[in-house]
């Protein structure tokens, strides 16, 4: 979506003659947002908004293609079971769009590997994640912690539960989300260089528990080995 397009879904909303579903999806992504819009309506007129507008716009737009979700053949059904695990858990409207919304901007910007168009298969396991990430609470956490570190003793150990406290504050401090390449990158940078590569091996063992799905778990690899953490597949 440009600024004329919004600016003009904006403009028209609430009047009697028939939109377009993207403008009312945006026009309620607004109304949701009225700290981003006010940032993009402050702009009309203006050949070339500054770059805060256009990040505001850019989410704006992926809030409102996450509401468009709900009547996708391709994701309606899985979008709906994750939407339901997520009010369950307190949730709001604005917060599961918000989820939604960032994992399409993941989609669309947060790989650099070639792709032939939208990847709805990554989306739809993305969303079938969040689902079961609603399950974790602080104990789950704490569990995962020592299933990864069981086995190994002293050096190993140690890098094992600093690359858990790492990642997991990256990721999860505010709630559980989807883990992701700046997750990672966020992970990597407060842990000792020779700790970094204890990431990779939880990487996997995420993925083995169902909480990394099979598709974003290739795109962390991908992830991990520009940060030089990651060993054999």
């Amino acid at each position: 979506m440009d600024f004329a397009t919004a600016w003009g879904a904006w403009r028209r909303r609430g009047r009697t003659v028939p939109v377009e579903p993207g403008e009312l999806a945006f026009v309620a992504a607004a109304r949701a947002r009225p700290d981003l819009w006010s940032v993009v309506e402050r702009t009309e007129g203006r050949a070339h908004p500054p770059e805060e507008a256009q990040n505001a716009l850019l989410v704006l737009a992926a809030q409102a293609a996450a509401i468009q979700l709900e009547d996708d053949a391709r994701l309606s059904s899985v979008f709906e079971r994750t939407r339901v695990a997520l009010e369950s858990e307190g949730a709001t409207g604005q917060q599961i769009y918000g989820l939604v919304g960032a994992l399409l901007l993941e989609e669309a910007f947060g790989d650099e590997s070639p792709a032939d168009g939208f990847d709805w298969a990554f989306v739809a396991e993305s969303l079938e994640t969040l689902r079961e990430l609603t399950t974790l609470d602080p104990e789950r956490v704490a569990a995962l912690e020592s299933a990864f570190a069981s086995g190994t003793t002293g050096a190993e150990q140690r890098s094992r539960r600093l690359a858990c406290q790492a990642l997991f504050g990256a990721a999860w401090a505010e709630g559980p989300d989807l883990i992701t390449a700046e997750h990672l990158q966020e992970a990597a940078a407060r842990l000792p260089p020779a700790e970094v590569s204890a990431l990779s091996e939880l990487v996997d063992h995420l993925a083995q528990v169902k909480l990394v799905g099979a598709r974003r778990h290739e795109r962390l690899r991908r992830a991990l080995d520009d940060l030089g953490a990651a060993g054999s597949p």
